[in-house]
């Protein structure tokens, strides 16, 4: 996978010292999530422009609702996957296991290649639960959390406010919040397969999902910083269905 290294739009997150790359990142995936050094770079050329969404001859609602079910977790089941982490100064990769239950409740655990513990948390519908002492400012949004899993679950205080086909029996559907928020869900074939936020017009973050033709299963997610020139890959390595999981594990901080 080749890292993104275009310019980009003056745009900063303050980076907590305390924590290394491989664990900042960790906070901003959970991802899965998201899981960090701002790199300066001169002058401020806009890039990747907003494109401007076109009205489409479709029930957007209709087609949101449709990916809400297609995509929302149906059983108990645990994942295990591998991870790569490329960021300016750093390079890492580790492990991970992820426990999700329906109706949305995932928690996440990751660990080096040497078995040790790099993270943990668990996101509970829009709730992002932490050990205590980890920072929570560095979060994207749950509905950049959840759609690294595959699932099109977009946060309550967000709206539909347009889409626009973009070929290849994909949908784009774009949500905004009273904040500013911009997000924008690709849908093809009614399975979520790309999530971007943009700020001040410009693409800042964003999830690509490569699926299995035959299961429809996520086996690969690439997400991408382009303001901190960080890139984090998920590889599937195995899934499991199980009965049920213990119920103090959505509590990662006890």
């Amino acid at each position: 996978m080749v890292y993104l290294n275009s310019p980009l739009p003056c745009y900063s997150r303050t980076r907590n010292p305390r924590y290394p790359g491989a664990v900042a990142l960790s906070l901003r995936m959970v991802t899965g999530v998201g899981l960090l050094t701002l790199l300066a770079l001169p002058g401020c050329r806009p890039t990747h422009e907003a494109p401007g969404l076109s009205p489409v001859d479709l029930n957007l609602e209709a087609v949101a609702e449709k990916a809400l079910v297609a995509t929302m977790p149906e059983t108990p089941v645990q994942i295990t996957f591998d991870f790569w982490l490329k960021e300016a100064d750093l390079r890492f990769e580790g492990e991970g296991v992820a426990r999700v239950q329906p109706p949305y409740r995932v928690r996440i655990d990751l660990f080096s290649n040497r078995g040790e513990e790099l993270f943990r948390a668990a996101l509970v519908g829009s709730d992002l639960r932490v050990p205590p002492g980890v920072p929570l400012e560095l979060a994207p949004p749950p509905a950049l959390l959840w759609a690294a899993l595959g699932v099109f679950r977009p946060d309550s205080g967000l709206r539909l406010l347009e889409g626009r086909s973009v070929g290849n029996g994909s949908v784009t559907l774009r949500y905004g919040g009273d904040a500013g928020e911009d997000l924008r869900f690709r849908l093809t074939e009614g399975l979520l397969t790309r999530a971007e936020i943009y700020q001040d017009g410009h693409l800042i973050e964003e999830v690509d999902l490569e699926l299995n033709e035959s299961s429809e299963n996520v086996v690969e997610t690439v997400y991408r910083n382009r303001a901190l020139f960080l890139e984090l890959t998920f590889s599937l390595k195995s899934v499991e269905t199980v009965e049920s999981f213990p119920s103090n594990i959505w509590d990662p901080g006890r």
